[in-house]
């Protein structure tokens, strides 16, 4: 069941009213980006939550009338007025946020104005209250003549629940219940890359909507977020995140923001589909920033796949597995020498369907259990190779079970733990990978000592 199935819940304003901070006050998470900056959320950002015992999909929009950073770019200030006219029309429910502080402007009359001819139920949220402003405040907005008007500060947490009781008095009983809801199992797959690689495209392709700005600039998209969407009976959560640039390059403390928004996404992701443009590849070598991001995620134990963009730009054939890129993904990644590719185009929505099945494949492998008999055949294996029958050996391999998985485990107990050199570590974790055959996962090593001193691979 997609997050479109329940109740949505839209969060309307100018810029800088407290639309994101309100939004993480209700989900109980910082998920939305926030900054005193005007135009921060330049995107719909929406999560699937329960308010008391019902299921709503909640969506912070971006700021209404304010272009503050669409100067010369009147494709995007045309994208964030389609956007928020989308929102609306597919909202069931608008709380419309106001800045108590600042008092109503010219906009937040206009935004009224705009709410009133939706049709739409309105509850308007007089937001910064705190203190001494809430009366007046409160006094100013009333004159607006929404029914339901409640002061509140997102920030200091003061009225939220009288807030939550009026939209809950708003939303029909479900057929669902949370209980269904929460055993959903669902695969987190985060999509990640440079700037302008299309992740938002991927994003509204699979999901067979707009729900992602998208236009021909980088840095469009500012914040992760996440979507539900079931493919064949498996429930995925797909998360869009801002792209990702040298960080050299990275100068501006809102960007510097998003790329930490970024890291924190896709670290806890299931599988991580790393989006590279296919066209910087025609030569089968990968960019430096691009291998930096698949170090990064394989190093921090995703399970990762290299997805090509815009394939049908280049000489590339969809289905094809060309020599020269296998080998430099192999040579570029050498520990997970098998990381699995695809060449995709997500504007023509080609090889979507494959993608997700290797997804979810991927994901399976993850979380691939061996048991301990099977482990210790192996183990016998390895010490009887002529590598660790050598002279020079110092240390045996005594014992090997498997203590954990996404990403698989392995706790190995080690003789003479001390002696072991990490060209022999490496030996160890390539053969052991080599004999199961998980050469395109992440696989992580525990050795420890009878003296009971682990060291990690």
């Amino acid at each position: 069941m997609q997050s479109d199935s329940f109740f949505k819940i839209a969060l309307m304003g100018r810029t800088n009213v407290g639309k994101s901070t309100l939004f993480n006050r209700i989900v109980r998470a910082k998920n939305a980006l926030t900054y005193n900056r005007q135009g921060v959320t330049r995107d719909a950002k929406e999560k699937t939550i329960t308010i008391f015992d019902k299921i709503v999909t909640l969506t912070d929009s971006p700021g209404m009338f304010d272009y503050a950073e669409c100067d010369n770019k009147p494709e995007l200030m045309n994208a964030i007025n389609e956007k928020i006219k989308t929102v609306i029309e597919n909202s069931d429910l608008i709380i419309f946020v106001t800045d108590g502080i600042a008092g109503l402007s010219t906009n937040d009359f206009k935004t009224a104005d705009i709410l009133r001819k939706s049709g739409k139920n309105i509850i308007m949220a007089v937001n910064k209250t705190e203190g001494t402003v809430k009366e007046q405040a409160y006094v100013d907005a009333v004159t607006l003549g929404f029914k339901n008007t409640i002061a509140i500060s997102a920030e200091h947490d003061i009225g939220i629940n009288e807030l939550l009781d009026c939209v809950y008095k708003h939303i029909p009983e479900q057929l669902i219940s949370t209980e269904e809801m929460r055993q959903k199992n669902f695969i987190k797959l985060a999509f990640i890359g440079r700037p302008n690689v299309g992740k938002s495209t991927l994003t509204n392709a699979l999901l067979g909507t707009d729900k992602q700005l998208v236009a021909d600039f980088p840095g469009l998209t500012r914040e992760s977020s996440a979507f539900d969407f079931t493919y064949n009976g498996t429930n995925l959560k797909l998360i869009d995140t801002p792209g990702v640039r040298r960080k050299a390059k990275i100068t501006d403390k809102l960007e510097k923001i998003s790329v930490t928004s970024t890291l924190r996404s896709y670290r806890h992701a299931d599988v991580v589909v790393l989006l590279i443009d296919a066209t910087t590849v025609e030569h089968g070598v990968l960019e430096k920033q691009d291998l930096t991001l698949a170090s990064n995620v394989l190093n921090d134990g995703r399970a990762l796949i290299l997805a090509f963009n815009k394939y049908d730009k280049t000489k590339f054939k969809k289905n094809s597995k060309p020599k020269d890129l296998v080998y430099n993904i192999q040579h570029s990644l050498a520990q997970h020498k098998d990381v699995p590719f695809i060449f995709i185009s997500a504007v023509n929505k080609d090889n979507l369907n494959k993608l997700i099945d290797l997804v979810v494949k991927t994901y399976e492998r993850h979380r691939i259990k061996i048991n301990t008999s099977k482990l210790n055949r192996w183990l016998q294996i390895i010490n009887d190779t002529d590598v660790m029958k050598s002279a020079s050996m110092k240390f045996k391999l005594k014992y090997v079970t498997q203590i954990g998985e996404t990403p698989p485990t392995f706790l190995i107990f080690v003789s003479r733990l001390q002696e072991m050199r990490d060209d022999k570590e490496r030996f160890i974790q390539n053969h052991f990978k080599q004999h199961f055959n998980l050469n395109d996962i992440v696989v992580r090593f525990v050795f420890k000592s009878q003296n009971s001193k682990k060291k990690h691979a």
